[in-house]
């Protein structure tokens, strides 16, 4: 005899909760820096703006990963690993998918253009759910909106 319609989807409904449950357990650990947030203003130590929101420049965050995007004449997307603690952000080795499943590591110097420094460390001067502003070991400030 063949269960009922709503005995099959009392079953169904089950084996999706405890499929959910098993699922990946990873979550955001980095509080309100996970996810993405654009550059709203970035000034040098001398207060020169080197770039703003118009350069089209995104900064994104989860688990130990951090990945880098300019859109532009010519895009660039980098990816890096994150050291997070309460008062720094710590960049460090950038990385490009070079095809056939493999990355290439890449110097430091490749972020400068989205200004990471080449030390890669940030310190958090201000971090809310929507804002946050870091500044570098060289005296500049970079704005940024949660996106």
């Amino acid at each position: 005899m063949k269960p009922n319609v709503k005995v099959r989807l009392y079953i169904l409904a089950l084996v999706a909760a405890l499929l959910s449950m098993s699922s990946c357990d990873k979550k955001d650990c980095n509080g309100d820096l996970d996810g993405m947030w654009q550059l709203t203003e970035w000034r040098s130590a001398e207060g020169t703006v080197k770039a703003t929101k118009q350069d089209m420049i995104f900064y994104s965050f989860q688990l130990q990963m951090s990945a880098f995007l300019k859109s532009g004449e010519s895009d660039f997307y980098m990816r890096a690993l994150l050291k997070v603690s309460p008062d720094q952000i710590t960049i460090y080795n950038p990385f490009d998918y070079v095809g056939d499943s493999h990355d290439e590591v890449r110097p430091m110097s490749v972020l400068a253009a989205v200004g990471v420094p080449e030390d890669g460390i940030f310190r958090i001067e201000t971090l809310t759910s929507s804002q946050m502003l870091l500044k570098t070991n060289a005296g500049d400030l970079l704005s940024f909106r949660k996106y």
